[in-house]
């Protein structure tokens, strides 16, 4: 999907609607690049939980995973010094590759309810870009640590961080 966003961006409109159509593409592109981002995750996420279950399960479970509860997680990875359950599970800090992947998340996440919805919103190309370019290291950055013990703690906060809240409080 990121060469989805990328190719709304590249499109040359003609035309009397020409400024138009562009403001629609890159508002589009920064769409794409935020669910593509999500939808990347996600998949991962279920080859950690569920390895062995059908395909047609494999997508109910990417189901599961809620845009407002992840940015939520995210914010909690994001801190320069972790709270609890999270100090206790991985340490003071998220590793560098996990701290890239939730700040990139959150931002993506703003930045497409912004292109989305608010119609006062302005986006230049560069703008458009840079944000389809942070999906593209946010994944990068994930794939690298999508196979340690962070990953597995980050992937079950996803899903049941509250739970966790109240076994860990004092």
């Amino acid at each position: 999907m990121i060469v989805h966003a990328l190719d709304l961006l590249a499109k040359k409109h003609k035309g009397p609607k020409a400024e138009e159509m562009r403001d629609v593409c890159k508002r589009r592109a920064v769409s794409a690049a935020y669910y593509a981002l999500f939808h990347h995750l996600n998949a991962s996420a279920v080859k950690l939980i569920a390895p062995n279950v059908s395909i047609e399960t494999n997508h109910r479970i990417q189901r599961w995973f809620d845009h407002v509860e992840m940015k939520k997680i995210c914010g909690r990875f994001r801190q320069k010094k972790l709270d609890q359950p999270l100090l206790n599970l991985i340490g003071e800090t998220a590793p560098p590759d996990l701290h890239t992947f939730v700040s990139n998340f959150i931002d993506l996440q703003e930045a497409r309810h912004s292109a989305d919805y608010d119609l006062s919103f302005k986006l230049t190309r560069d703008d458009a870009l840079q944000l389809v370019m942070s999906a593209a290291l946010a994944m990068s950055s994930w794939d690298k640590i999508a196979n340690t013990p962070e990953a597995n703690i980050f992937i079950l906060s996803l899903l049941m961080f509250k739970n966790w809240e109240d076994k860990f409080r004092p």
